[in-house]
């Protein structure tokens, strides 16, 4: 279980453009490198699965955000921080919860369905707004002025993924707009409490195999957080259940 102890564990299948990635934030990186391929647009849609909304806006103003423009540029970019390691966190780093509005930020992202059992209201691009204007809100100012000009970005929300597969149709899925299934197997883990509490294995395997077949995915992007599992050996669990339901080896897989 190498990706437990090393923060910056990430294997990838090009071929497929599926990335696997022990901390969240290397999704950004993730996205950025398949639209510098050209296999992904301007705007795209985002379908974020996840325990947690990670919608916190900050990831707009970490160093380099804009002027990256080739892939190691982008990895020292989506870089976060190894909170196991004691060191304090450092300024306007990539985290774990601020990659999507650092993607919104830079155009890749034009639209996010959010499916996450999280209990709390979706940072919305019309609250940064009225807040910056009719608030006087300094902070949600200058995260205004880091979106590209005319920003149009949108949301919608979900609570798990049989509500959202139950209003998604064909229309939906037949627009060129392209599109990235973003899964974090943390939200298989439905406790809200220290001690895990997963699905059952067979509701695991019937959503993960869904969320496979709903869509020829133009990038799909894996997070294993495997403190928010529950721990290691949750986390191997539902990794071993992922890897089984895409037909993917994890040997076959390329470090990146």
């Amino acid at each position: 279980m190498e990706w437990f102890y090393d923060f910056d564990w990430k294997v990838a299948f090009p071929e497929k453009r599926i990335y696997l990635m022990r901390q969240h934030n290397w999704a950004f990186a993730a996205w950025e490198i398949e639209r510098l391929k050209g296999n992904l647009q301007p705007k795209s849609l985002l379908v974020h699965v996840d325990a947690h909304l990670d919608d916190t806006p900050d990831g707009v103003f970490v160093p380099g955000l804009h002027e990256a423009q080739s892939v190691e540029q982008l990895i020292a970019v989506a870089q976060g921080h190894d909170y196991a390691s004691g060191r304090v966190c450092p300024p306007d780093c990539m985290q774990i919860d601020n990659f999507i509005w650092a993607a919104v930020a830079r155009d890749t992202i034009g639209e996010t369905i959010f499916v996450s059992h999280q209990d709390d209201e979706v940072l919305s691009l019309d609250m940064l707004r009225h807040d910056a204007v009719h608030k006087r809100n300094e902070n949600c100012q200058n995260i205004i002025a880091k979106l590209p000009d005319g920003c149009t970005y949108k949301h919608q929300r979900y609570m798990d993924v049989p509500s959202f597969l139950s209003s998604c149709d064909d229309q939906r899925w037949s627009t060129e707009q392209t599109k990235i299934l973003d899964l974090d197997l943390d939200y298989f883990n439905v406790s809200e409490e220290i001690a895990p509490k997963l699905m059952p294995e067979a509701q695991i395997r019937d959503e993960l195999q869904v969320l496979r077949n709903l869509y020829q995915w133009d990038a799909v992007t894996i997070a294993l957080s495997p403190e928010y599992c529950g721990g290691k050996e949750e986390a191997a669990y539902l990794l071993t259940l992922f890897l089984e339901t895409f037909e993917l080896e994890l040997p076959a897989g390329q470090r990146w």
